[in-house]
Formats: C-alpha cells, sequence, structure tokens
C-alpha cells in the first residue's frame, strides 16, 4: 500500500481522507482494525493501538 499513497499527490490524500471522514468509513475502517487486534487476530505494537483509539474517538466525538 505505501506505493499507492506515494503515487497520490497531497492534494489527492486529502481529497481521499475528506471522503472516509464525510462518509463515515474512516471510523469503520478504525472500528474494523481494533476489532483485529482485541480479537488477536492481528499484531500490532501498543503505541499504535493506543493511536488508533486515540484516532477513533476524536473521529467519533467530532462527527456527532
Amino acid at each position: 500500500m505505501g506505493l499507492a499513497v506515494e503515487q497520490l499527490s497531497i492534494d489527492d490524500q486529502k481529497l481521499l481522507i475528506e471522503l472516509l471522514l464525510d462518509h463515515q468509513y474512516a471510523l469503520e475502517l478504525i472500528s474494523s482494525e481494533l476489532n483485529d487486534i482485541e480479537s488477536g487476530s492481528k499484531m500490532t505494537d501498543d503505541t499504535t493501538y493506543q493511536r488508533l483509539l486515540s484516532l477513533y474517538d476524536q473521529i467519533r466525538f467530532e462527527g456527532s
């Protein structure tokens, strides 16, 4: 996936993020990632897990 991101301009990346946030897809993606981590089907470090939790809360409370 790193290659795909590198091929997008900064403006395209921002547009993609806006779309994900506007349609609540970002929240669903983060929720799914957290579920995979918490169920043990995906491994990550504690820092990344905490960042995901924080990001989830930011998006969830801002979108309300």
